[in-house]
């Protein structure tokens, strides 16, 4: 029975077809990533670990189990997630709730986003919202998106509630952006769209400012300079480092804020190490690569379309907008146009689970592109027999 399973979910064999733009735009990310880390971290772990190399061996680790796994995931047949998906819907909320429990949940700053497993740290929130997109993709390919939309949504904000009670905003904010663009390339009514797009912007307000944190970072966000030594200090620190580096840097391991000006210079901002030490036109080269992922991501998901592979698509497009905004959202809050929030910039940033969860969307966009490519060999080779 469990050879039967892999069997028919799992292939040994492959064919060829995989994008080498977006491998090696993948590639040059995490080596930036690496590198940025390494300067970041060796001053930091000196004084809080007590050796200089505890974040990049950490690191390496990561780097070597994504590759892995993204090898895994890209011999998984995308079948698996689409038949299943209801389970993956249960998943979801199932790890989402687990934080809670006492001894398994693991809290830090007063957010409650971790399970703590013995060997590994997972942040639920980054594999919950890949489940139950699994889901999401599945639903709408099997009826009109304006007949099950509201289902769909309702599952949505349960989640989102469940987030949002682990102190994860940011999270939440990712996971409905990509949840509406994806309706919206789904074909759902542009009207109904913006109705409860408005309706989620109107119900954010109030989830903002009864929490005091939340409220506080937002008032620091349009008034850093209020108060410079507290709710400001992290943005103005951030455009302090985007002064000192003009246009070309002052050189790779010369930034002066990471040492214990910068708060997360590792991870929620490192986006403004690399303008500090590579310089503005270094950092048009990060966003000229998210560009050209996204586009790339997008290409492949028309390819997908026009093969009749109606969930890969979908599952394309939600990979490229879980990627792109979360981006986005880290490159807003470094340069002061969006309040501060704990989100790294994928690829690049310090974090073990984030880091994982995007060498299993290179996995599954591999995955994507193999299938697309048995299809048209199934469809050449259809035609001449």
């Amino acid at each position: 029975m469990l050879y039967e399973f892999i069997r028919k979910n799992i292939l040994l064999s492959e064919g060829h077809g995989i994008d080498h733009t977006l491998i090696i735009c993948f590639s040059a990310l995490i080596s930036i990533g690496f590198i940025m880390i390494t300067s970041a971290t060796l001053d930091h772990a000196y004084e809080t670990r007590g050796n200089s190399f505890y974040f990049i061996i950490k690191h390496s680790i990561y780097l070597i189990l994504g590759i892995f796994l993204s090898i895994i995931v890209s011999r998984v047949k995308l079948n698996l997630y689409h038949d299943y998906s209801k389970i993956f819907l249960f998943l979801a909320l199932l790890i989402s709730l687990c934080v809670f429990i006492p001894g398994l949940g693991k809290e830090v700053n007063g957010a409650r986003r971790w399970l703590d497993l013995g060997f590994i740290t997972i942040q639920v929130s980054e594999v919950s919202r890949l489940f139950i997109m699994f889901w999401v993709c599945s639903f709408i390919c099997r009826a009109d998106i304006n007949k099950i939309f509201n289902k769909c949504l309702i599952m949505i904000i349960i989640l989102s509630i469940i987030i949002l009670l682990q102190r994860d905003f940011g999270s939440t904010v990712l996971l409905i952006s990509t949840f509406f663009s994806l309706m919206l390339v789904a074909g759902l009514n542009l009207k109904k769209l913006l109705s409860y797009l408005l309706l989620s912007i109107i119900v954010a307000v109030p989830l903002v400012i009864y929490q005091p944190y939340r409220l506080k970072r937002v008032i620091s966000f349009l008034n850093p300079w209020e108060d410079p030594s507290g709710g400001g200090y992290q943005l103005i620190a951030s455009l302090l480092a985007f002064g000192k580096g003009g246009i070309f840097g002052l050189g790779l391991g010369s930034s002066v804020q990471k040492l214990n000006y910068l708060p997360e210079s590792y991870n929620d901002f490192i986006f403004a190490l690399m303008a500090e030490e590579l310089g503005l036109l270094f950092t048009l080269i990060i966003i000229i690569l998210f560009a050209t992922i996204f586009f790339r991501i997008i290409r492949l998901a028309n390819n997908s379309s026009d093969n009749n592979l109606r969930f890969a698509s979908y599952l394309c497009f939600t990979i490229g907008f879980f990627i792109t905004f979360q981006a986005l959202i880290h490159i807003l809050v470094n340069i002061g146009l969006a309040p501060t929030k704990g989100m790294g910039l994928p690829f690049i940033s310090y974090g073990g689970t984030n880091l994982l969860m995007m060498f299993i969307f290179v996995g599954i966009l591999i995955r994507i592109q193999i299938e697309n490519r048995q299809k048209i060999s199934q469809a050449v080779q259809r035609e001449y027999l």
